[in-house]
């Protein structure tokens, strides 16, 4: 069936520029600062979750009521894991120093989580296989944190180890979601999520977001309505989508996407527009990246027996 590959080319093509949008808003790039990591987190999931609760409100009220009522303990799991959890780690490593394809690149270990996450719940083996690829990607992760560090505020592989945490965060939200998925509607779920994480970030409004946001020039509104139309709006559905019709660990799969599409993105923006974007990937870390993702094609690719 052609339309699943084909909604999670277009998913990733809009994801792998999020981490760009992300550097640009949280200063970096060139450019100055607009959001710090709270503030930044705050502003794009109350404007995501106005048009998502809009929706579950006016057109599918009685079903969200009901999803409410039966699933509320998963729900507040999964929008901690989807709104806090997930964006505060990332965003934060990406302020302090962690380039948008190396952030990429740490994304692409969820697939290993979710086989992990399967292992210990879900029944299945730990294969010799799946233990050598692991072994070569947590070796091709630690190349990369050896890479630099020297002159930023916290420590690289404590940003790396803290940008993992994003990862994690997303592949215990799709194993606590994928049961669901055959039940409800997969996109009342996700915007669901999504409104109740942005609820649990609501208070830090005052404090840290609302001045940033007036003082937004064009190109930051843009990089922001990116971040929270079609990267959290649209991304998030087609995710849930995808969980609903294939299985979790083949969907965890199409996460390696993400380091190659964000690396030619970022260097065509370097190019286009120098003044703003900095292409600065370390070798080390080109050849620690390249070893984590052949790692994580052994341990996810084939059938071996332990």
């Amino acid at each position: 069936m052609w339309l699943p590959p084909a909604l999670a080319l277009l998913l990733f093509l809009i994801w792998s520029n999020s981490f760009i949008a992300i550097g640009y808003l949280v200063g970096s790039e060139a450019a100055e600062a607009r959001f710090d990591w709270v503030s930044l987190t705050v502003a794009r999931f109350v404007t995501a979750a106005l048009f998502c609760g809009g929706y579950c409100l006016l057109f599918r009220l009685g079903e969200s009521v009901a999803i409410l009522r039966r699933h509320w303990r998963r729900l507040l799991l999964c929008g901690f894991l989807a709104v806090p959890l997930y964006n505060f780690s990332l965003y934060y490593a990406q302020q302090h120093g962690v380039e948008a394809p190396v952030a990429s690149l740490t994304t692409a270990l969820l697939p290993v989580f979710v086989m992990v996450l399967s292992v210990l719940f879900l029944g299945e083996r730990f294969t010799t296989r799946r233990l050598l690829g692991l072994s070569i990607a947590v070796s091709g992760m630690v190349l990369v944190a050896s890479a630099r560090g020297e002159s930023l505020e916290v420590t690289y592989p404590a940003l790396l180890a803290l940008t993992a945490v994003a990862p994690i965060s997303w592949s215990i939200y799709s194993v606590v979601s994928k049961p669901l998925a055959g039940e409800i509607s997969p996109v009342v779920w996700s915007y669901l999520a999504i409104t109740v994480g942005a609820l649990m970030v609501v208070p830090l409004i005052p404090v840290h977001t609302w001045p940033d946001v007036v003082a937004l020039d064009g190109v930051g509104w843009f990089a922001l309505l990116y971040l929270a139309l079609p990267c959290t709006v649209l991304g998030f559905a087609l995710w849930t989508w995808m969980l609903r019709h294939l299985p979790a660990t083949v969907v965890g799969f199409t996460v390696f996407l993400n380091p190659p599409l964000t690396t030619l993105s970022k260097a065509a923006f370097a190019l286009l527009l120098p003044a703003t974007f900095a292409f600065a990937v370390q070798p080390r870390e080109w050849l620690g990246g390249a070893i984590a993702l052949v790692g994580m094609g052994i341990a996810l690719t084939g059938v071996s027996k332990a």
